[in-house]
Order: C-alpha cells, then structure tokens, then sequence
C-alpha cells in the first residue's frame, strides 16, 4: 500500500513529456517553490500559447468563430462573488462568466480563499473546507466583520432578477448574519434557495476544495455514483436508486422467507404422512382411556344405591335396640332407685364437706393476718426505740460543736477591726494595657517577618523548581532523544513535527503496524562528505516525513494530526508495499561505473528497510547515481543517452527529460547546485540551548543565595521579637498577680459581714436543734406507748381466732367421717346390683353404636348423593351418558369387574407417545398456515418484482444516458493527452453495489 496525505505526483518515466518539479509539498497542498530559476524556459515558436482546441467553449465554438451570440448563465450559476475583510482580502470582486472559470495564480494569492467564500457565503459550514473550525476566523486580522456577497442567476421561472445573498461574519461571539437581496433571513432560507438550483456545496463530486482531494480520493466506486447521482442527475433519480435498493433489500428477505418457509412445509407434510398409522392406533387408545376414566368417574353411583340400602337396615336394627333397652330399664327401675336415693345422700356430705373446708380455710387467712398485723406493731415498736437512740447521738454532736462555732464568730469580728489597705484598680489596668498594647505590636511585627520568610520559603521553592527543571531539560538536550527532538523542533514550522513525534513514542500499542520516524532521525549517511548529495536528492518534506506500513495507521495518524491536535507541516507517506531488495536500479553496477559514477544514494543511507522502501518510492534514490568527483563534458553526452535519468557530482545536480515524440537525441537536462547538508552533516552539535539553561541556572542560584540571606535576617528580627514579647508577658503576669491579690484581700474583708451572719446562723441553728430534740423526744415516747396498747389488743384478738379455728376443725372432721358412711354403703349396694348395671350399660351401648352406624350411613349416602348430583345431563357427552346409564345399572362390584377389564384392554394397546394426537393435529393447524403464509410471500414477491421492473425502466436509462455524457466528455479530455479514458456503470442484481467504473489507459 503506497499512499500520502500531500499530493502525490505520478512518477514519470523517462519518455515523458512533463519536468518533474523540485517542489515540496506541505500537508496542505500548497507548493513552495525551489530554484525555479534553474527550471528551463518553455518556449514557443511565434504561435498561441494554448492549442486551437483549449480556445473553444465547453459547447465545441471556437473563440474564433463568426457565432457571436451571448451565451447566458445557468440558473444558480455564479454571476458575482464579492468579498470585504475576508481572510486576506480587504475588498475584492469576482465576475464570473457563464462557462468554464479558472482562477491563476501563484501560491499564496488568494484562490482557496475564494472558494471559502462561496462555501461560507451559500450557507455551509467551515467543516466542508477542512481548514478553521470557528467561522470567526476567517475575519481579515484587525477587522471586526467580514462580508461575502454572492450574486447567483436567477431562474426565470421563479425569479425576475438574480437573486443576491449577503453574508455577514462577526467576529465577536463567533456569530454570523445572512441576508437575500437585502432582507435578513435566516441560515435555512440560504441553504433552501441554494438548494433549489440544486447547488450541494457538501457533495465532493460538485465542491472539492484542495484540503478534501484525499477524502475524494477515498470514495468507493459506490459512493462515488450515489455523489455523482446527487450532483448531476434530478432528484428524482437518487429516490429511484433508494427505493431500488429498499425493495430489492425486501425482495431478498421475501426470497429468503419463502425458501425456508417451503423447507419447512415440505418437512412438516412429510412428518404429517409417517404419523398418520400412529395415530389413528392412539385414537383407540385414546376411546378405552375415556371410557376407564368415564367408568372411574361414575363410581359414586353404585356406591350409593349400596349406601342407601343399608341405611335402611341400619335404621331398622336401631329401632329393635331401643324397644330392648325400654324393657330392660322397666325391669331394674325399683332396685334403681335405692341405689340413685344413696347416691344423692352421698353428694349432700360431700358438699357439707366441702363447705366447712372453705370455712376452715377463710379463718386460717383471718389468724395469719392477725399474727402479721401483731408483728407489724412490734416491729414499729423497735423503731421508735431506734429512733430515739440515734437522735441522743445527733444531738451529743450538736453540742460538741458551740465552743467552735463561738471562736468562728468571735475570729471573724476581730478581723473586721482592721481593714486592708485602698486598690487603685484603674493604674494597674492602665499598665495591663500598655503591656499588651507593646505585645500586640511585637505579634504584627512577628506575623509581617514569618509572612516574608514564607514568601521567601515559596520563591526559594520556586527557584529549585526552575533549576531542577532546567537541569532536566539540558539532560534532555545532551540524550540522543533530545537531540533528535530538538533536530525535529529546529526544522518544522511551530516545532509541531516534534511533538507529533513524542505523540507516536508515547502511543506505539495503539498502532497496527510499524511507524518510523522521519528520515532525518531513522536513517544516517554513511560518508558525511556525501550528506549534500543526499539531502539534495530528496526533499525536505520527505526527509521530515513520517512513515507508516498499514492503512489503518495512516489514517489514524492523520485524524489525530490535522484533525484533533490541529497540527501543521506534518507530512506521512506510507511504505510501498514492496520489499526494497525487489526495487532494482535501472543499470548494472558495470554499466554504472562505465559512466564514471560510484554508486547509488540509496547505498549511501542506512536505516529500516520500510523508510528506505519509502524513500525510493517517493525520490527514486535507488535509481539516482552519485560521485564524489566531477563529470567530464564528453561523460555527460554519454550519461544523457545512458537509462540513468539522474545523478548527484561533488557540487551539481543532473536530471535528464526525454521527449520521446522527437527521437532519441531529443533530451534536456535540469542541472542544480548542491545545497549546503542541514540534516545529515557532521557540524559539532550546537550547544547554545545548554548555555542558555546553564547561564540560567547560575542566575537562580544567585536569586537563592540572595533570599537565603534576606530570610536570616528576618530570622534573627523574629528571635529578637520573641524574647521581647516573652519579657513583657512575664511583667505583665507580676502585674496581674499582685492586682489579683490585693483585689482578694479586698474582697474577702467586704464578704466578712456576710461571713460573721452566716457564722452566727450555724450557731443559732444549733442552739434550736438542741431545743426541738426535746421536743421531739417526748413525741417519740408517747407513740411508744401508744403502739404497746394497740400492740396489746392485736394480741387478744389473735388467740381468739386460733380458738375458733379449732372448732371448726372438730365439726369438719366430724362431716368427713359420714361422708366415708355413705360412700361405703353406695359401694355395698352398686355391688349388689353390677350385673344388671352391665346388661343395662350393653343395652345402652348397642342403642348409642346402631344410632352412630345410622347417622355415619346417611353423611356417606348424602356424601356421595352430592356427587352424582355433580354430573348434569347437559355436561355429559353423549358417549359419557350412554355410559352412566349402564353404570347405574350395575354393582360396586361389577363396576370394578368392568374398570379391570377394561385397564387390561388399555394396556395390551401399546404404541406412541400420549401427547401425540395433539401434536398431530397442532401439525395440521400449522401446515394451513404456512401454506397461506407461502401463497402470502409469493404474491409479495410478485408485486416487488412488478415495482423493481416499473422503477427500474425508468431509471436505468436515464442513468445509462448521464453517465454516457459524463464519458463522453472524460474520454474528449484524455484523448487530448495522448490517453484513453471512459466511465461506465457497473450493474449487479443487487442494486447496493450498482459503482461508478472508471477506466484510463495510457499510451
């Protein structure tokens, strides 16, 4: 893969007709011209300067001809395009005429900017350019507004006069303004009316500024017809090929349907067929599987004519068990009665019993609650006695300590005899005061010294920064990186061909392939004498050139260079997709030294063979010769007839043009100076920029010693500062301490009164205590005897509830002991008469057993009478109904017979799986539908197929017919230079890869 983002010249051979210029060409386009003096002179021999067929119009008149009408401009052609304050233009017109308009001129003069104005001025965006983003800067520099005014031809149809669009750029806010014949309207009624002459500044095949020419050049021969459609064809034909494209795209998934579809049927009818056998044996199967479970169903039926018949019986037995038990209970009724008479004796002194037990109970409560109440009072008692004692202790204490609380008083009033001496308070504020005003001058005079050793600290920081910094950049210089970076910065415009280098070392993992840096990093001449020869023979564009051996990589490169980091002058060439040993040279190493000549440039460099590759790709320098001496005249003559088409000497450079159409002696040789080597020569390094750090860094270092100075001075002020402060705030503590005291002194002799009162309250309080202890000794001692008495009485009443208590348990005795009377004469007399108790007792039993059987039979009859009412007629298929009938007909046990039968029938029919029936009839559902389906698609094909061929009549030709045109004319210019040219259609069925063809023969 070769490829380039500057334009890349075609190589010519040695019979061409065209000079191959020296030029270099940048990432924009644009050529800078070098030694155009040496560039030989075209001459002419007194006739036109241009051949008689460049003088006709686009319509085949010649300029010559006696057809003098006015040719008129094609509605929405450009008529005038004026700019004001526009990129480098302060005030420039255009008129343009109605055919073919080329603008000439030199590099530099204004031609893009032109075509930027067209495209700003009809409404686009600045993307379509390729060049500034933000519109604003295509302001002139220095003025404030720009001013594009475009007068397109009106369409006498729609218009009366030529429409003119005026384009106002503000550079302020970035904004723009857009007026049609001096009304303002917005940026959509621009576009709108420019689209109605169906002018797309944003398709390539009709817009194509210089910075798009490799995007152009990436079209794919599908895109390029869809552009071509749009810029040259109406309308009408872009949405015929869209609708070409969408119906074929549903004829295709019509097609693909209806072909699985069919596979599907054909496999669904074929299953269909093989389970047909299967199935109608499951049918079988499936009628004795019914009829078990019909018979399982219907078996609460018997079973309930057998239910209701006995209970029947069970009623009848029950009725003969009673009348058994009536005659029984005639027979024993008078012996009964004794028995039932002891019995009801027996619960009186059970319940007599019973009632002097709660009796004998209730008084034991009331005897224990009168020995507690009896302890209670006691207790009390101790109390009081406690109470009495320990109020003798308190008041001893009491009395203990009059004597103190009199010296108290008497110490206090003594003291209040002598005062102490008069506190001028306000003189020791005022030198409180003074003090700290002195302490808060030393404070601000500390925090404006530390404030200036911190801005010292930081600028001392500062400088360590820049010295570390520039340390680091002269060790960069010195590394053969930072060579090599400052050769690229040294020799690109704005330095960007470095950066763009450090970018590609610090992303190599985001690359496919290898990517070289430029020649003059990768590659080294092997003999510095030659360096001239090889700088001369390739250009500098190629030798600051970088090189890639993907296409993913070029691209990537390229995005992120001009696109995203905005870069400039940056140049990438692809590697041929040759090998460099494959790249001969055009004569034999004897042949060449023949001619007097060493070797080949190639053999001068080394380097990665990729970059070499590349270097003969774009230079030809495994074909250019050299010679470290100069050519002899009659060697000359000899090197012009010779396959070498160019060659280096010791001080010039020689290429050879040959014109084939007048022979073999007709050549013209292109002779250079040699340029003096700026890339390759062996001229000590220059050692300017690590002067310059090191000169910089000495003066930093001086700047440091300076405030390392001024930063011990204000050191030594801080010291002086704090010792001061700490001097003052000692005098100002003395001062506070003997304030403090002599305000305490003061203050403890003006609380003395208060003192001595409440001194003579805790005296006067303790004489009353000893008072009111009397008093309440006295109070103690007639409770006392007031508890003795209740206690007295609680005591009485306590021994009268134990003797009654006593009684009671006499009279309970004597209840129980008839109680175990009666019981023992019940017992004789049940004894007596067991044997007719347990004929009674069976009797009972049989009667309460047959009641239980007849109420347990008619909950099972009404159970299962529930059930069967559960089967409506209505519910019932007729083969289910047939089948109730002969159930109700039978037996529990002939209805068992039949189930048994009927399960050994079921299981002797074997075969398939059960769900099969339904699967096969689910099958047949499906078949239906596909079958509906298939017949659906079909006619949906058929219509497609009438809609693609409708379309498609009408489109076909039309196209056939334009790009026969466009043909016609491509083939009239090539023929012009001796070539063959012409543009076709490739048609598929497939309506998405319909593409341009173009084919060009040379001859």
């Amino acid at each position: 893969m070769s490829g380039s983002v500057t334009p890349a010249r075609r190589q010519r051979n040695e019979y061409e007709e065209e000079e191959e210029e020296d030029d270099d060409i940048s990432a924009d386009g644009e050529a800078t011209p070098q030694n155009r003096a040496n560039k030989r002179a075209r001459l002419s021999n007194g006739g036109p300067v241009l051949p008689e067929s460049y003088l006709r119009s686009p319509n085949g008149r010649s300029s010559g001809s006696n057809d003098m009408a006015v040719e008129l401009h094609q509605p929405g052609s450009l008529v005038r395009v004026t700019m004001t304050n526009f990129v480098t233009y302060e005030k420039a017109e255009f008129v343009l005429g109605p055919n073919l308009n080329m603008i000439i001129g030199p590099n530099g003069t204004g031609k893009s900017t032109l075509v930027c104005a067209i495209c700003l001025g009809l409404g686009w965006e600045t993307k379509h350019l390729g060049r500034a983003k933000d519109i604003s800067e295509f302001v002139k520099h220095g003025a404030k507004k720009a001013t594009i005014e475009i007068e397109l031809a009106k369409d006498p149809k729609r218009q009366t006069s030529n429409p003119v669009i005026r384009t106002k750029i503000l550079r302020e806010n970035n904004k723009v303004e857009y007026y049609i014949n001096d009304k303002k309207e917005n940026k959509k009624k621009v576009m709108d009316l420019a689209r109605s002459f169906s002018i797309q500044v944003d398709n390539l095949c009709q817009f194509l500024p210089q910075d798009r020419v490799v995007e152009f050049a990436a079209l794919s021969p599908v895109e390029l017809l869809a552009q071509t459609q749009r810029a040259a064809a109406p309308e009408q034909m872009t949405e015929w090929h869209q609708q070409l494209k969408e119906m074929r795209k549903d004829q295709k998934l019509n097609e693909d349907s209806k072909g699985r579809l069919a596979d599907d049927l054909g496999r669904l009818e074929n299953r269909q067929r093989m389970q047909q056998g299967d199935v109608e044996r499951l049918r079988e199967r499936t009628e004795l599987q019914e009829r078990l479970d019909a018979y399982r169903k219907f078996k609460p039926f018997p079973a309930y004519k057998v239910a209701k018949q006995n209970h029947t019986d069970a009623k009848l037995r029950k009725k003969e068990a009673e009348k058994g038990l009536k005659r029984l209970n005639d027979d024993m009724r008078p012996r009964l009665a004794a028995v039932q008479e002891k019995e009801q004796y027996v619960a009186v002194t059970d319940r007599t019993v019973q009632q002097r037990q709660r009796l004998v109970g209730r008084l034991e409560a009331t005897t224990a609650e009168a020995y507690e109440q009896l302890e209670k009072k006691a207790a009390q008692l101790e109390r009081l006695d406690g109470d009495l004692q320990s109020g003798n202790t308190s008041i001893r204490q009491t009395k203990q300590r009059i004597p103190e609380l009199n010296r108290a008083v008497t110490s206090i009033k003594s003291a209040m005899e002598h005062p102490p001496e008069a506190v001028d308070t306000a003189a020791f504020n005022e030198q409180i005061r003074e003090k700290t005003r002195e302490m808060r001058d030393l404070d601000e005079k500390l925090n404006e010294s530390r404030d200036q050793i911190g801005i010292l600290n930081m600028q001392g920081r500062q400088r360590q920064t820049i010295i570390k910094n520039a340390e680091q950049e002269m060790a960069f210089l010195q590394s053969q990186a930072g060579q090599q970076t400052d050769k690229l910065r040294k020799n690109s415009r704005l330095g960007h061909a470095a950066v763009a280098w450090e970018w590609i070392q610090k992303n190599r993992d985001c690359f496919k392939g290898k990517v070289f840096g430029p020649p003059i990093l990768e590659c080294s001449v092997k003999d510095a004498r030659l360096a001239a020869a090889v700088e001369t023979t390739i250009s500098q564009s190629e030798l600051m050139a970088f090189t890639v051996t993907c296409r993913e990589d070029f691209t990537l490169l390229q995005r992120q260079f001009y696109t995203n980091m905005k870069l400039v002058d940056i140049s990438i060439r692809s590697a041929p997709p040759v090998a460099l040993s494959s790249l001969k040279p055009p004569c034999s190493p004897q042949q060449m030294t023949s001619y007097g000549l060493e070797g080949w440039i190639l053999d001068l460099l080394e380097g990665p063979d990729e970059v070499l590759a590349m270097l003969c790709d774009n230079r030809n320098i495994h074909a250019t010769a050299f010679t470290s001496r100069d050519v002899p005249a009659d060697q000359l003559d000899n090197l012009s007839r010779s396959p070498i088409s160019s060659w280096v000497t010791s001080t010039q450079s020689f290429q050879v043009t040959r014109r084939r159409e007048y022979g073999d002696h007709a050549t013209s040789t292109r002779v250079t100076a040699l340029r003096p080597p700026r890339f390759f020569s062996d001229a000590p390094v220059d050692h300017r920029g690590e002067e310059e750090f090191t000169r910089k860094i000495r003066e930093t270092e001086v700047e440091m010693e300076e405030i390392k100075e001024q930063i011990t001075r204000l050191r030594e002020e801080e010291k002086t500062y704090s010792e001061r402060q700490r001097e003052l705030a000692a005098s100002k503590k003395a001062i506070e301490k003997e304030k403090n005291e002599k305000q305490s002194a003061l203050a403890q002799f003006q609380g003395l009164p208060i003192k001595l009162s409440g001194a003579q309250k805790k005296l006067d309080d303790a004489q009353m205590q000893i008072r009111k202890h009397r008093d309440s000794q006295l109070e103690i001692v007639a409770s006392g005897d007031k508890l003795a008495l209740e206690k007295g009485q609680l005591a009485l009443n306590y021994g009268n509830s134990v003797e009654a208590l006593r009684g009671l348990y006499v009279q309970l005795f004597e209840a129980e002991i008839a109680k175990i009377e009666a019981q023992s004469d019940l017992t004789q007399l049940k004894a007596r008469h067991e044997e007719e108790r347990a004929l009674l007792a069976e009797a009972q039993a049989a009667v309460e057993s047959h009641t239980r059987i007849v109420v347990e039979l008619l909950a099972e009859g009404r159970r299962l009478m529930e059930l069967c009412q559960q089967f409506h007629e209505d519910d019932l298929t007729e083969h289910e109904s047939n089948i109730l009938d002969q159930v109700k007909e039978m037996s529990p046990d002939e209805l068992e017979t039949n189930i048994e039968a009927t399960q050994a029938r079921l299981e002797m029919t074997t075969g398939g799986n059960a769900g099969i029936i339904a699967e096969y009839e689910e099958r047949g559902k499906r078949i239906e539908r596909d079958r509906a389906k298939l017949q659906e698609i079909e006619s949906n094909l058929a219509e497609l197929e009438g809609s693609i061929t409708k379309i498609k009549d009408q489109w076909e030709p039309e196209l056939d017919a334009l790009v026969a045109q466009i043909s016609e004319a491509f083939g009239e210019n090539f023929a012009k230079i001796q070539c063959a040219g012409e543009v076709g259609v490739h048609k598929d069925d497939d309506f998405e890869q319909w593409a341009i063809q173009i084919r060009v023969k040379f001859r």
